[in-house]
């Protein structure tokens, strides 16, 4: 009887301590659990704030990239009407200088006309006198049939001679006319071709500009495309002829051709008056 109790009471005191052994052990692991609960739900917390401030970040530099884009495309925009409008400007300037350049060469050539035909009168008048004067020296049939010889001769002479100048002059103007209209159709066309150039340079600038594209790229763009224009433009106007060789030289061509023409009325002239002369029984008239 003891025996069998004995072995009940041991059985008691194993089962009491395995139950007070196991209870603190359960107890403590229900802790661990929340506080391993909880650190996930913080790190969750955390990442889905940092993505969140990513994600608005993003946002704020799309935002700001619009920004600047859209006030680099307004700036740009601005510039580029400036410097069409430049264009118009100087194109303007160009033609009105061209006007005035023209108007001043006719004005000159009408003066100096005006100046050729009062000389040319001024000498009529005094051969006219000089035939007066010889005529009335003229006592005999043979010296006024010399006196009207000498005229005839002078008077063809003096025809010739202004023939001779009127055509080297002609030549002359003519010349200088085609040098200018070559000029001018030289300078136009390039002023054309780079005015063409700078805008397709601004098309091309506005629709990167429009598509988004960077900034520093598109202004680079741009003014690579003008450098390269304005090169052209130089590099056209260095190799187009230039009027004031061309005119020198026609110049020295008219004073060639009028020098030979005053030379040719001058020998006749004299040979006419060595005629006279001795018709006047060698009297100088």
């Amino acid at each position: 009887m003891k025996t069998a109790y004995r072995k009940y009471q041991k059985s008691v005191f194993a089962l009491l301590g395995v139950v007070v052994f196991a209870a603190p052990v359960s107890v403590s692991a229900a802790p661990w659990n929340n506080g391993e609960n909880r650190s996930d739900e913080w790190k969750a917390n955390r990442e889905e704030k940092l993505t969140e401030r990513k994600e608005n970040r993003a946002e704020k530099l799309a935002e700001m990239k619009d920004n600047r884009q859209e006030a680099f495309c307004t700036r740009f925009t601005e510039q580029a009407e400036k410097i069409a409008g430049n264009l118009s400007d100087r194109r303007a300037k160009f033609d009105e200088r061209k006007g005035k350049r023209a108007d001043t060469l006719e004005t000159n050539r009408n003066e100096r006309e005006a100046k050729l035909e009062s000389h040319r009168s001024q000498t009529d008048e005094r051969r006219n006198a000089m035939y007066e004067k010889l005529e009335a020296r003229a006592d005999t049939d043979a010296k006024k049939a010399a006196v009207a010889a000498f005229k005839k001769t002078v008077e063809a002479a003096v025809d010739t001679r202004q023939d001779a100048v009127d055509a080297a002059i002609a030549a002359f103007r003519k010349g200088v006319d085609a040098a200018i209209g070559s000029r001018k159709t030289d300078m136009e066309s390039a002023a054309e071709t780079f005015k063409k150039a700078v805008e397709a340079a601004l098309t091309k600038a506005k629709s990167d500009c429009a598509a988004g594209t960077d900034p520093a790229t598109v202004r680079q763009t741009f003014k690579t495309s003008l450098q390269s224009a304005r090169t052209v433009l130089q590099n056209e106007r260095q190799g187009a002829d230039k009027v004031g060789a061309q005119v020198k030289a026609l110049a020295e061509t008219r004073r060639i051709v009028v020098r030979a023409a005053l030379d040719a009325f001058k020998s006749t002239v004299e040979a006419a008056r060595a005629e006279l002369k001795k018709a006047f029984g060698e009297t100088t008239p």
